[in-house]
């Protein structure tokens, strides 16, 4: 009996002493970050933010999904800790009032976001180190220089990068590496129900980033198959030093004034491992300011909400859930090739005839071989045969290749000489200084140029490009040229002598439209004719002769796109694709004939409209809006125009389309996947896409097509309703090739943000 009560009160004493060491366990807890031994995990970070954004350029709603995962490995350092974070998955949904984007690197099927994918993809398998010392102090981040330049070699000039690559940097990440594994940790034994304070710097955008000044409280310790996990929960204040903001990125703002900023969160950590294991936190972020860099841009207010998990997963999880993502991809690409083959079949017997080509006769005379934005009919067609079928290995022969200067503005030519505009690559002269330029089209040499102050107005924003945009339009002896800050120009054409100018904004209030004015000037009759926006000059038309006002007429607001002028049916009409609709008026005075809506992000109405004899009028945009098919006629011997169909998927952003019998090519896409593609006039529906190109710009001439794409590709191909059947290709430049080719005869010109070359395509 006396040996039972011993066991018994042995056991007894032995449970007491256990519960005694798990009251001691959740009453308090060692909360030190540890790094004392190899180990291997996976760190998924998710981040949704929902922004809203209200300005006189429009409102702009925004939710941005975006999924970082990487294989950690902890080692001994030399005097501390070495961390190699191994990128292994990266991923971006992007939805807003501007369309849709994605990009997951997990699963690279053909719906993915060309300009995402540039910036994301090429960090997949790159490795960046953190080094601790004894005591966990960031010593320094290495690899950072190697991921922005193996970025830099697929996405320079790509207008996200150039926002988002101040934004990797070394002393960004080891803040962002501390933020996520450091922070929380008080670094001694913490009660339950006490607090300690920490700093945790937050990302904002178009915003510096700025300093919380978070309070961590520990809510409960406990024991979970086999760990000890502390629960805390926390809450911010923005630091009185984090009050005073500046704006950076892709679109700054100035005069910054602070609604709100709020943070809070909860967290586990392991406690014997030392190790952050889950965090979750919420903040909010409001603010009001100007667009731009300057005290009188456009007013703006932004709100966000940015919701981010942090999580510390098992790496055999993460393989199997990369070998189930594998299979899904194959299955998604099986059933587009098979949907692709599906689409072309059903074209394969269209024609092909061109019956769209000498649509018009060329308005500014045979002589004039180039003379205008589109070409000598306006279509981005030329009269140019004898060009060769295909290409040899490093593609034509380059005749010459200079530097010139900024600027997307392309190039005409009266088979003399060329004209084009650009701004001095001298960052600083390039703030004030246009030129416009005659080259010699044999050698390239200048002949003559005339320079002319054109600084930026204020909040003119030139992230994406200096300017000039527009074209120089060649009529007879003169040449006209209008520059991205609205200057209009008739110079001889042979001397480069001034006959006139105007200031535009000056005398017209023209707007630059923030980016720098683009569109291009039209001769029609005895003026030059110019969108200019604004109440009762929608569209204005200057003398040729003197510039002076023949006659303004209409009040939408002002376009990227330019004006030109169609005769159906024998009626002659101005076709005006403005800021929130396309509209057909009388070219003679102004007066509406007809209009049709096509709202979009910004009023950024930007690729010339397509038209063709029998009728049919093509618009297409980006920003969600996508394409129509317009059929214009006549009733009572008035123009009328009719919706036929509206198609979201065709999307031409900034460059241009080209008609060959009853289909249009061109590339597709903004922020979201690009493609180019043939697409029916009558329908709308889809010949065929192909992704190799990607976003560009075309002309055609004698049975092929010559596209352009941004990355400096030059492709000679064919194109028919049932497939592109490329002939050749040519790397042409490393910079961003947003201009139009222009072909003379068999030589074709060329442009990107630095050069000018000239190539032999007999």
């Amino acid at each position: 009996m006396g040996e039972k009560m011993s066991r018994r009160l042995f056991v007894y004493l032995i449970a007491i002493c256990g519960w005694c060491a798990n009251v001691s366990a959740a009453n308090e807890a060692e909360l030190t970050a540890k790094f004392d031994g190899q180990r291997e995990s996976y760190v998924e970070l998710d981040t949704k933010i929902v922004a809203a954004s209200k300005s006189a350029m429009g409102d702009f709603d925004m939710t941005l999904k975006m999924k970082s995962g990487v294989m950690a490995v902890i080692e001994p350092g030399d005097n501390g800790v070495q961390i190699t974070q191994t990128i292994d998955r990266v991923a971006m949904g992007f939805d807003s009032s501007m369309g849709a984007s994605f990009f997951d690197s997990d699963l690279p099927d053909e719906e993915q976001s060309a300009q995402w994918e540039q910036i994301l993809a090429p960090q997949v398998g790159m490795a960046l180190g953190i080094n601790l010392d004894a005591k966990n102090n960031v010593v320094s981040c290495t690899g950072m220089e190697a991921l922005v330049k193996k970025i830099d070699e697929q996405a320079s000039e790509n207008m996200f990068w150039g926002a988002e690559r101040p934004r990797y940097n070394a002393d960004r990440y080891k803040v962002q590496w501390h933020n996520q594994a450091l922070s929380i940790f008080p670094g001694k034994t913490i009660k339950v129900g006490e607090s300690w304070t920490a700093p945790y710097i937050e990302e904002a955008a178009e915003l510096k980033d700025f300093r919380f000044d978070c309070t961590y409280t520990l809510k409960s310790v406990s024991v979970k198959d086999g760990r000890k996990l502390a629960e805390i929960e926390f809450a911010g204040q923005i630091s009185e030093e984090s009050k005073k903001f500046e704006g950076e990125g892709m679109m700054p703002v100035s005069n910054i004034k602070l609604e709100k900023a709020t943070l809070t969160g909860n967290a586990t950590i392991d406690v014997d491992r030392g190790e952050l294991v889950r965090r979750e936190d919420h903040a909010e972020v409001a603010y009001s300011g100007t667009m731009g860099q300057g005290e009188s841009g456009p007013p703006m207010s932004t709100s966000r909400k940015i919701h981010r998990e942090y999580v510390v997963r098992k790496v055999a999880d993460r393989r199997a859930e990369k070998k189930k993502n594998g299979q899904v991809t194959a299955e998604k690409r099986r059933k587009a090739e098979e949907a692709e083959a599906l689409r072309r079949s059903k074209f394969a017997d269209a024609k092909n005839v061109d019956v769209s080509t000498a649509i018009r006769a060329n308005p500014l005379g045979d002589d004039a071989t180039w003379p205008q934005w589109g070409g000598p009919h306006g279509d981005f067609k030329a009269d140019s045969t004898g060009l060769a079928d295909s290409w040899p290995e490093g593609g034509p022969k380059k005749i010459w290749d200079r530097e010139l200067g900024d600027g997307y503005s392309s190039i005409v030519s009266d088979g003399k000489r060329l004209y084009t505009m650009y701004r001095p690559i001298d960052e600083e002269k390039n703030k004030t200084d246009e030129i416009v330029v005659a080259l010699d089209p044999e050698t390239g040499a200048t002949i003559w140029e005339h320079k002319y102050e054109a600084p930026y107005a204020e909040g003119t924003e030139v992230s994406f490009g200096r300017g000039p945009h527009s074209t120089p339009l060649i009529v007879g002896d003169r040449l006209y040229t209008v520059g991205s800050m609205v200057h209009l120009h008739c110079f001889d054409k042979n001397t480069g002598e001034v006959i006139w100018k105007r200031d535009l904004r000056k005398d017209l209030n023209a707007s630059h439209m923030m980016y720098g004015y683009s569109a291009s000037a039209l001769a029609h009759g005895d003026t030059i004719v110019l969108p200019i926006g604004g109440a009762g000059q929608a569209v204005v038309a200057f003398n040729q002769s003197d510039g002076e006002i023949a006659w303004k007429y209409q009040d939408f607001g002002p376009t990227h796109a330019s004006v030109f002028v169609i005769k159906p049916d024998g009626v002659e009409q101005m076709i005006l694709f403005a800021g929130a609709e396309v509209v057909g008026i009388n070219p003679a005075n102004g007066e509406l004939y007809w209009r049709v809506e096509h709202p979009t992000q910004w009023g950024a109405n930007i690729s010339t409209p397509v038209w063709g004899e029998d009728g049919w009028l093509f618009i297409a945009s980006a920003y969600g809006m996508g394409s129509r098919g317009i059929k214009l006629s006549t009733e009572d011997g008035k123009p009328v125009a009719t919706e036929k169909w509206h198609n979201n998927k065709m999307k031409i952003h900034h460059g241009n389309a080209v008609r060959v019998g009853n289909f249009i090519y061109g590339a597709s896409g903004d922020f979201g996947p690009v493609f180019y593609a043939a697409v029916d006039i009558e329908t709308g529906e889809f010949a065929w896409r192909d992704r190799e190109i990607g976003k560009a710009s075309s002309m055609y001439a004698d049975g092929k097509m010559l596209i352009l794409n941004e990355g400096g590709m030059l492709y000679l191909a064919k194109v028919s309703p049932s497939e592109l059947k490329i002939l050749g290709k040519m790397k042409v430049s490393d910079g961003r090739t947003w201009t139009v080719p222009t072909l003379v005869g068999k030589r074709l010109y060329l442009r990107d943000r630095n050069r000018i070359m000239a190539l032999d395509l007999g």
